[in-house]
């Protein structure tokens, strides 16, 4: 009663016969009816005048008021959202860009921004001081008597970024792909031949360059077309015909009305019996038709008739139809266009992250196939072999992996032989995969530990300054690397060189700004770069990249296959379980005493034969199910829960292809409870570092054929902070609460000052 009354009041209130007779109107119009447009002047005067004409009345409550104002605002949403559209509108596909936003807003005191310089160039400058009408802006790079006022309303300020992005995509498209006819992803030749060879394509996705045809003799008619195409006329009475469903255009129906749909392409035709199209119905257009009523004919795709694009309804012309904004056809169809043919192994790898295991680099393994001849260890090595080898003069990175780094050591070994006497040849090391470190890792202890390993495996001159530690998954440390690329810009080439699944072209497409491919990371439509997947030897043949607008240019090599890793052994369901990725791994610390063994998934185990008790410090990916048990028990525990609660492997099958195990023995000399003495290396797996006081002897199971290696320790000081009680496989117990281990090692962050 209360609404109605206050709808009553401001309407005869309101002065202008128009709103009434649109209110009429609108009542009777099926769609909703709007409230009166009510402002809060109009309130105040009727509530006034009512208060006025009759004081015993009641006053009309606020709640009233307030639900009016709001029944009126969302009526406005509503109307606008279904107001028609004119022809232009519903025919422009002109994107609506983002309001930009005031000076007022970007320009606070030490804020970056762009200036429009004197030169007429964007440059990027920061506010110095703030005034009412504008600022004081420094350029920079350039000396402060260059620093000037500039009003708002100059239209020289603008937010910062836009001039970054500019020139990363100029940077990103002066770097040119060299693959003249291979595979963008793996580097093989192209081939529709064998599908179960390298390089294979479907016939029908090889781009072939189209022969050079005769010179055709026009006709007089083909040459009036032809002038007429020049000067922008087109036919009328010519329809457009799309001759696949791929490139078909999707319209929609706009008016709230009932569109028959005619047996002819003529407004006067007759109706198809039973047949129309209602309020948001969507269809398919086979053929568009030109009539001579300046009327667009559409014909149904489904064979039904055809719909004209606008009518006139109560003497207005009003638009009936319109396109669907979003051109899914043809967004689809371009991309289809741009996309780059690549080989059906890479297509797998970035959509599956699998392959056929034919087609898999170094699969060995009991009762299994010896690997392919152009896939085994020894053809990766001559090709490394065969291009370095004559090298005299370039920059090498090795691209080494800091959370998995014995198969890096063993390339580090291979460099340091092969570029014996080469003087000329720089080497620098980019020490990848740094965010699988805990997060208060010290950066510099990392980088000199890497530096003292190179020197360990021959490279003497191997300073802390020539490692660089990045992640490439994360985007971090890439600056520091580009700089160097940039300062040593000459016409040597620049090899990408490491193991395999190091992250070479990871890091390729980093420093080319090309986006990561990998399964679930981006659409599949937005990814350019070169192949990334779990599969150690991903790529297969060099990849140069040219720099246009310097004389650098990048050559991602096929990495280099160690043997005696676990990527060799396992399957690649378990290949994923075993290789962390962001955040994915963790490190928890077990108080083992003599006669104690860790089984680290169904795939190694450690046992402590001999010594005092000590803590083990397991890194391993957060997958890897770990449990402690003892060791005349150690062999059955691990038969019996492989595949179902101790894992990787995922099937208990697999695990009995991994038997028999073969020992190896190792002496640790401790250092104390605040430093391990030694890590003992499941090369693809981890690591277990041994802290504790006095002499121990512990022995490593793995699989026959892996090599189980003793180093310095990486992270030496994780044992104080890391502790937990086993309780299950892949649970344990800290400060008496139940934990999956992820977030085992947060206190140490509070006392991160102390170290």
């Amino acid at each position: 009663m209360e609404r109605c009354f206050l709808e009553g009041i401001l309407l005869r209130e309101s002065n202008a016969p128009e709103r009434s007779l649109a209110w009429r109107v609108a009542r009777k119009s099926p769609r909703p009816s709007p409230p009166v447009s009510i402002s809060s002047r109009m309130v105040s005067a009727a509530v006034a005048r009512r208060t006025n004409a009759n004081r015993h009345s009641c006053c009309l409550p606020i709640f009233a008021l307030l639900a009016a104002e709001r029944c009126s605002r969302s009526w406005k949403r509503r109307s606008n959202n279904r107001r028609p559209k004119s022809c232009l509108q519903a025919y422009s596909e002109i994107p609506i860009s983002k309001p930009q936003a005031k000076p007022q807003d970007f320009c606070k005191k030490k804020a970056k921004i762009e200036i429009l310089a004197p030169s007429n160039r964007w440059r990027e400058g920061t506010v110095v001081a703030v005034g009412r009408d504008g600022v004081t802006v420094h350029y920079n790079g350039y000396d402060t008597q260059f620093d000037e006022q500039i009003k708002y309303s100059s239209g020289r300020l603008r937010e910062f970024g836009a001039l970054h992005q500019a020139k990363l995509q100029e940077k990103k498209q002066n770097f040119v792909l060299e693959v003249q006819g291979n595979c963008p992803g793996c580097g093989v030749k192209l081939q529709c031949r064998d599908k179960l060879a390298l390089g294979y394509i479907p016939p029908e996705k090889i781009v072939q360059e189209a022969p050079a045809e005769a010179p055709k003799v026009l006709k007089p008619e083909d040459e009036v077309k032809l002038l007429l195409q020049e000067e922008g006329v087109e036919e009328l009475s010519t329809p457009a015909v799309f001759s696949t469903r791929a490139t078909q255009t999707t319209y929609k129906v706009i008016a709230n009305v009932y569109l028959d749909i005619r047996e002819e392409p003529d407004v006067n035709s007759a109706r198809v019996q039973g047949e129309s199209l209602a309020y948001g119905d969507t269809f398919q257009a086979a053929e568009i038709h030109r009539g001579s009523d300046a009327r667009s004919y559409f014909r149904l795709a489904d064979g039904r008739g055809w719909v004209f694009d606008w009518g006139v309804i109560r003497g207005a012309k009003v638009q009936l139809i319109e396109p669907v904004s979003d051109g899914r056809s043809q967004i689809k169809a371009a991309r289809e266009a741009a996309r780059q043919a690549v080989c059906m192994r890479c297509w797998g790898l970035w959509h599956y992250n699998d392959c056929d295991e034919v087609l898999r680099p170094s699969y060995g393994g009991k009762g299994k196939k010896a690997p392919r001849e152009d896939l085994s260890m020894e053809s990766f090595e001559a090709l490394l072999k065969k291009t370095l080898q004559p090298v005299q003069e370039a920059c090498i990175i090795a691209v080494v992996d800091v959370f998995d780094f014995g198969p890096s050591f063993v390339l580090l070994e291979y460099l340091a032989t092969l570029l014996k006497g080469k003087r000329s040849i720089r080497l620098r090391i980019v020490a990848n995969k740094f965010d699988l470190l805990p997060k208060d890792a010290s950066t510099p202890r990392v980088r000199a530990w890497v530096a003292q390993e190179a020197q360990r495996a021959g490279h003497r001159g191997m300073k802390i300054t020539d490692v660089y530690p990045v992640s490439c998954h994360l985007g971090w440390g890439i600056k520091e690397l580009t700089r160097f690329l940039d300062s040593s810009n000459s016409e040597r080439e620049t090899y990408i060189v490491g193991a395999a699944n190091a992250g070479k072209s990871s890091l390729l497409n980093r420093l080319t700004l090309r986006k990561r491919k990998a399964v679930g990371q981006i659409a599949d439509a937005d990814a350019q770069g070169f192949s990334v997947s779990v599969l150690p030897g991903t790529t297969l043949a060099p990849l140069a990249m040219k720099y246009n607008q310097g004389k650098m240019r990048l050559i991602d090599m096929p990495g280099l296959l160690v043997p005696g890793t676990y990527a060799e052994r396992l399957a690649m369901q378990d290949l994923k379980e075993i290789t962390p990725q962001q955040n994915g791994a963790f490190r928890l610390t077990f108080r083992m005493e003599e006669g104690q063994s860790i089984l680290i998934g169904g795939l190694a185990r450690l046992d402590f034969a001999q010594g005092k008790p000590c803590d083990f410090t397991v890194f391993v990916c957060s997958k890897v199910k770990l449990h402690v048990t003892r060791i005349y028990k150690a062999e059955a525990v691990a038969k019996s829960m492989a595949g179902d609660q101790l894992t990787p492997p995922m099937d208990a099958g697999r695990f009995d292809s991994l038997l028999p195990w073969s020992p190896h023995r190792f002496e640790v000399a401790g250092l104390g409870w605040d430093e391990a003495g030694a890590d003992i290396v499941f090369p693809g797996l981890g690591w277990v570092a041994i802290t504790g006081s006095g002499e121990f002897v512990v022995d490593a199971h793995a699989p026959e054929g892996i090599k189980i290696t003793k180093r310095e320790p990486l992270m030496p000081f994780e044992a104080k902070w890391t502790g937990v009680r086993p309780r299950a496989p892949g649970w344990y117990r800290v400060n008496g609460n139940s934990t999956r281990g992820f977030e085992v090692g947060r206190a140490r962050e509070k006392l991160k000052a102390k170290f």
